[in-house]
This record gives C-alpha cells, structure tokens and sequence, in this order.
C-alpha cells in the first residue's frame, strides 16, 4: 500500500497531464489495487472490473492534454471508475444496479489467525452488524473507513449531497450503537478498521 499525500498526488498527476508517461504508470500501481478492490464490492464480474479499470486509464492516457488539475487524485479517480463500471455493466447488460450484498465486510485470514476466540466473535458480531445496514449506508462507510476519502469527496464520488453523506453515516453509526448495546461503538470500529 502506498503512503501517499495529497501534494504527492497532485505534482504526479500534473507530470502525467503535462506529458509524462511515467506518472501515468505511477498513478495505476498507485490506485489500480485499490479501485479493483472497490470495483469487487460494487459488481461480481471480475473481468469486467479489470476492464474498467484498463479503460479508464486508457482514456485518461489518450486525452490527457484535455484533463485539468484535480484538487483530490483519488476522489477523481474513484468517482470516474464508479462511473464507467456503472456504464460498462449496463451495456453488457449483465447487471441493472450494484447488489446489494456487494459491500460485506470480511475479516482478513491473518486477522482471523491471530485473533483468539472471543475477540473473532465480536468481530464476526460487528461485521454481521455492518452487512446488515442498507447498501449506500455500507457504501459510504467504506469509502470513509476503508478508502479514508473525505464526506466531500463521498458525496462527488456518490454523486449526493455532503450533507447526505453526513446523515448516512450518523445514522449507521446509530443503528450500530442500538445494535451492539454491549459493545462500544468506537472499540467496534476499532476492531472492523484494524487490518
């Protein structure tokens, strides 16, 4: 995973915009994981998001000299991935909308190794939780929690307002708070983002 900043980002993304093909290929190994990762939870065909992905980066290496500065690489690139795999799965007609159990969230094997008995429990009892909650909900807990993508940034990629972003994840956090009255909603969170 990369450590990056928001300035790393945006001097790569002007090399690339101003004719560096370097930085195009910095940017894919950078968020190409990453999308492809997003990409699963929204749609099951595995091809299909690899597709995407390559088209997206295509276009972007073939118009370039027609492409600003983006104040946020990865919001930009999110929302633009979003988009196209939305399109994409609509013209092959293979899916209408994005499942709704698309956006489970799973326990890493490594975590599951290390974990004794109660503590994978309780996690199992978060996750449950979690893949409980309506999709955008998981949605947008996912792109906060998992992708660290601002309220503003979810609200472009999600194409809603930020106050709505807002509201969804109050409300998640308040249905996981009455769902797990004997758990603590932070030490819960803890546990679900530790990777």
């Amino acid at each position: 995973m990369y450590a990056t900043s928001f300035h790393d980002d945006a001097s790569e993304w002007q090399a690339f915009i101003t004719g560096n093909q370097a930085s195009c290929g910095t940017l894919y190994a950078r968020y190409a994981p990453q999308l492809y990762n997003y990409g699963c939870k929204l749609h099951a065909d595995r091809s299909l998001i690899e597709d995407c992905i390559q088209q997206l980066f295509l276009y972007l290496l073939t118009h370039r000299s027609h492409l600003s500065a983006v104040q946020n690489v990865k919001a930009y690139l999110v929302k633009a991935f979003r988009r196209d795999l939305l399109r994409m799965a609509t013209d092959n007609r293979k899916q209408q909308e994005f499942p709704a159990e698309g956006f489970d969230i799973t326990i890493s094997p490594e975590t599951q190794l290390i974990s004794d008995e109660s503590t994978l429990a309780r996690r199992r009892k978060v996750a449950e939780e979690i893949n409980a909650l309506p999709p955008r909900m998981k949605e947008v807990l996912f792109l906060r929690f998992y992708e660290n993508l601002s309220f503003e940034d979810i609200a472009a990629v999600m194409n809603i307002h930020q106050k709505s972003v807002y509201k969804m994840v109050y409300k998640a956090f308040d249905k996981l708070r009455h769902r797990l009255v004997d758990f603590p909603l932070w030490l819960a969170m803890g546990w679900l983002l530790w990777k």
